[in-house]
């Protein structure tokens, strides 16, 4: 693996996890709004990582994200897709497609990111990344 790929992934897991750790703050903090969107921002930033792992390439789209992480894993699907939907609820009040947003899903969800994040830290640590 290239260096430039490999610190963009260490860049993007980094970027990950500062969300995380701003996420669970805000909701200690009873801020929903600002959590919900750190958990995105956590989420994504994580799947980055996990995608370039996985498939190479230095551009990570949204788009590319839809259509590749199923064949990843459909539980990271959902949680994208689940953290996407409450952070777009917080960021611009447009209704909820599928989560209703309230402190015990976005805790939910934060539970489900920290997660996400100990698994990818997980394969980065065994493919020799970190």
């Amino acid at each position: 693996m290239k260096d430039e790929l490999k610190n963009e992934i260490i860049e993007d897991f980094d970027r990950a996890k500062n969300a995380f750790a701003s996420a669970k703050r805000n909701f200690e903090e009873e801020d929903m709004f600002t959590a919900a969107n750190r958990s995105f921002v956590a989420c994504e930033n994580a799947i980055y990582a996990c995608m370039k792992l996985k498939f190479g390439g230095t551009t990570i789209s949204r788009k590319r994200i839809i259509l590749k992480i199923h064949s990843i894993s459909p539980i990271m699907m959902e949680l994208y897709e689940r953290s996407y939907d409450l952070r777009v609820q917080a960021d611009y009040g447009r209704k909820s497609k599928n989560v209703e947003f309230n402190k015990e899903r976005i805790g939910e969800i934060i539970n489900k990111v920290q997660k996400l994040i100990s698994d990818i830290e997980k394969e980065l640590k065994k493919s020799g990344i970190i």
